[in-house]
């Protein structure tokens, strides 16, 4: 039972610290936050920090890993229940993923110092010559590296868009729209 508790409080205040640092990414950049600010505004003691995590890049990585490796769950899960990657149901469960993480993507596109997005991209990217087959039509493979540039750098800005805007679309409509771009512009460039 002591140590369950001990789990609770640890989870809790690894969570309170991950909140914190999000919301402060919101106002500055991750070089300009400092463990003492960041304590302050979680009312943690800089010694709990310190058992933890070694510094606030520390932290930001640990954060950027749980949601990288979260969002490489949804594609791999795609990925096994059907060869290649169907765009709606994979795009519509990576939406409500990201609703449900706003505040974490929000902080993590804003961030400089990230590769995150690069991350994200290149763990989505097809795997086989068939997987580019199924979900882009026949073509070249320069044709499908420009492609896929495309359609990647489209859906940063599509995100970008939603949240400069406040998320006023639901997850379902935002999957939607990006799938029926995404099936246009292949259609298009063909």
């Amino acid at each position: 039972m002591k140590k369950a508790d001990t789990d609770r409080r640890v989870r809790r205040t690894r969570d309170l610290l991950r909140r914190t640092l999000t919301r402060l990414l919101m106002e500055k950049d991750l070089k300009d936050i400092t463990v003492s600010e960041l304590t302050a505004r979680a009312d943690v003691n800089r010694g709990t920090f310190y058992l933890h995590y070694k510094d606030i890049y520390d932290l930001f990585e640990q954060i950027e890993k749980e949601i990288l490796e979260d969002f490489c769950g949804i594609i791999a899960r795609h990925r096994q229940q059907q060869r290649g990657v169907i765009l709606m149901p994979v795009l519509l469960d990576a939406f409500k993923f990201i609703a449900a993480n706003a505040d974490v993507f929000m902080a993590l596109l804003r961030t400089r110092e990230t590769t995150f997005l690069t991350k994200v991209i290149e763990m989505s990217r097809p795997r086989d010559r068939k997987d580019w087959e199924l979900v882009f039509g026949a073509g070249t493979e320069e044709f499908f590296e420009y492609y896929y540039a495309f359609i990647t750098n489209g859906c940063v800005a599509l995100l970008r868009r939603w949240f400069s805007l406040g998320m006023p679309e639901s997850p379902e409509y935002m999957a939607e729209m990006a799938g029926k771009m995404m099936s246009d512009a292949g259609r298009a460039l063909r």
